[in-house]
């Protein structure tokens, strides 16, 4: 097993780094996201996005859990904040690996800020060959979808 590193592409979202920081430091309200019409209607704007399902979305402020097709279920943790610049937040043990994940914030100006994710995944060598391209690619997913909500 061994530490890989995984960094999305800094993006640039059109909303204040505190009102950014705030809605995603608390993981309720990520739920509309999980909306299955949302996530249909994201589906048809980027259609080369892979084909999986999301489901049973639970969240507390700190937590949430849902149910990915075909992994099983998943939850998520948040384990440290830093107002207005970082979250860290760790995967549950129901992963058959362990991770965490970074979001970085930083300002722009007043009205606009930057985020970057950086994923820390514990891998043997077999598991890196079955999913690191999907995390690498999937941390820039994430990216791009924090820059396209809006935080106002």
């Amino acid at each position: 097993m061994g530490i890989e590193k995984y960094e999305s592409e800094v993006k640039f979202i059109t909303s204040p780094h505190e009102s950014v920081y705030n809605h995603l430091s608390n993981l309720k309200n990520l739920e509309p996201l999980f909306d299955p019409n949302r996530l249909a209607e994201l589906k048809k704007q980027y259609p080369n996005t892979p084909d999986i399902k999301l489901d049973n979305f639970r969240a507390s402020e700190d937590e949430c859990s849902f149910s990915i097709s075909p992994v099983g279920n998943i939850g998520v943790e948040i384990i440290e904040r830093e107002p207005s610049k970082l979250i860290k937040l760790t995967g549950n043990k129901a992963l058959p690996f362990q991770v965490n994940c970074w979001i970085q914030l930083l300002p722009v100006d007043e009205s606009n800020s930057k985020v970057k994710i950086t994923l820390h995944a514990d891998l043997s060598p077999m598991i890196k060959m079955l999913v690191g391209k999907h995390l690498k690619d999937g941390v820039n997913q994430i990216a791009e979808a924090l820059s396209r909500i809006h935080y106002s």
